[in-house]
């Protein structure tokens, strides 16, 4: 019977391994974005109040408003504020506050606690009234299609999101103070990028290079010829050249590489894949 019984047992291990192949994933949620001023913007509410809001993962925030948007906007300040420091290195004080009622597309929010955008953030040139942050989305795997108009949010539990959306199971991806970082691999040696959707440009950091590229600080862009993210070859990739105090990597990910790719970022397992985007940008 020995022999039976182990037959069988195959044959079960085989059928549930298909079944779990099978298994179709949860149907994401969909948030509507375009392009605004180099940002991923969306429409939302708050407490029923429209507002614009870009989606911004290099911020540690769940919610940024500005000052003069927090006027119009039903939320309750808690008397406690929040220092933080800019890239420039300039300390900065926030007010937090208390709202409700967040939607934007298939995302809606109960309750939640944000913060005053101040400094750059809140007099900066973009049209936005705010941002919603990674302090939000770290509880999702993300998919960032740009070019397709859509931010689309799985569970953290959900099985085989990278694959199925970026065709790939990716590469390793870290959270180190709030901020998702990865490896990669150039012609000119190693590098430490920042995934980062609130960066209108790809930017790197002129001393990263230095030692490397002949009048590196002299430079307004730069290309590697070689440039694999993660494990995962890309395309030649070009960056500005710009200084930066903060955070600590050698560059920054931003518009120019989500607006060409479809980008999967799983900060719960630590993965990030990606695909060329089908409709270009």
């Amino acid at each position: 019977m020995r022999p039976i019984i182990g037959k069988a047992g195959v044959a079960l291990a085989f059928l549930l391994g298909v079944a779990h192949a099978a298994t179709p994933l949860p149907g994401p949620i969909r948030v509507p974005i375009r392009l605004e001023h180099g940002l991923p913007t969306t429409q939302a509410t708050i407490g029923g109040k429209p507002v614009t809001l870009f989606i911004d993962i290099g911020n540690y925030q769940v919610v940024g408003l500005k000052t003069a948007v927090l006027a119009r906007v039903p939320v309750t300040f808690t008397g406690d504020a929040e220092s933080w420091r800019d890239a420039s290195g300039r300390v900065f004080s926030s007010r937090i506050f208390h709202a409700t009622g967040l939607a934007a597309g298939g995302l809606a929010v109960a309750r939640f606690d944000g913060n005053e955008l101040i400094g750059d953030p809140g007099n900066g040139d973009y049209p936005q009234d705010g941002l919603i942050g990674f302090g939000l989305l770290h509880r999702y795997q993300m998919v960032f299609d740009e070019a397709g108009g859509q931010l689309r949010l799985y569970p953290s539990s959900a099985q085989g999101v990278l694959q199925a959306e970026c065709g790939s199971v990716g590469g390793p991806l870290r959270v180190e103070n709030g901020v998702l970082v990865s490896e990669v691999q150039t012609d000119r040696g190693p590098l430490r990028v920042q995934w980062d959707t609130g960066a209108s440009n790809d930017v790197l950091r002129p001393s990263s290079i230095a030692s490397r590229v002949k009048d590196a600080d002299l430079l307004r862009r730069y290309t590697f010829d070689r440039f694999d993210v993660a494990g995962q070859g890309a395309a030649a990739q070009t960056f500005v050249m710009r200084p930066f105090r903060a955070p600590d990597v050698d560059a920054v990910l931003g518009t120019g590489f989500f607006a060409r790719h479809v980008v999967c970022l799983d900060p719960g397992h630590g993965r990030v894949a990606f695909r060329q985007s089908k409709t270009g940008a």
